[in-house]
């Protein structure tokens, strides 16, 4: 399968997050209150243009399909304010369709993140996630993530705990 990223798309973005939102939450598995996931809360001067959706081709001659959707981007101030910005890359609300589960996207989706980092001179990618969620955490450890501390954390009127990860390279 050969994957295509586009951060010219927040429509869609947003549309397949809503999609693995609600079935999160179908699922009792809820990350994100799904009716916070809107333009307003998620495309401010820190995210424009760092909103990807990947793309997944086949190579059945089918168009490519939108498979994953999450954001990139270069400073953040709500959840690493001491991280000086354009030192590190910050994974966002990742999410993987699930036609599309079970297919290692994560790991293309590591190596573009990783290979944008290095075009900015980058050697650090971060993440987090609630931390009352052991398997989605082992999941991120299984690919190199490093825990590195908890912290209470409260997000369009949400609070929870995250576990903090980071990825040197």
């Amino acid at each position: 399968m050969q994957f295509t990223f586009r951060n010219d798309q927040p429509d869609t973005a947003l549309t397949l997050l809503r999609e693995v939102g609600q079935w999160l939450v179908d699922n009792d598995r809820g990350l994100w209150n799904v009716d916070t996931l809107t333009p307003e809360n998620l495309i401010d001067e820190y995210t424009k243009d760092n909103l990807f959706v990947m793309y997944a081709d086949r190579g059945d001659g089918t168009d490519p399909e939108p498979a994953a959707v999450f954001i990139l981007q270069w400073e953040d101030p709500l959840y690493w304010p001491d991280v000086e910005a354009n030192t590190s890359g910050f994974i966002h609300k990742l999410a993987i369709r699930r036609l599309f589960s079970g297919q290692n996207l994560f790991a293309a989706i590591i190596d573009f993140s990783r290979e944008e980092c290095l075009k900015r001179g980058i050697k650090t990618l971060q993440l987090e996630t609630d931390a009352t969620r052991p398997k989605l955490m082992q999941f991120y450890e299984r690919y190199g993530f490093q825990p590195t501390y908890q912290r209470d954390m409260q997000e369009f009127g949400q609070s929870f705990t995250c576990q903090f990860y980071v990825m040197t390279f």
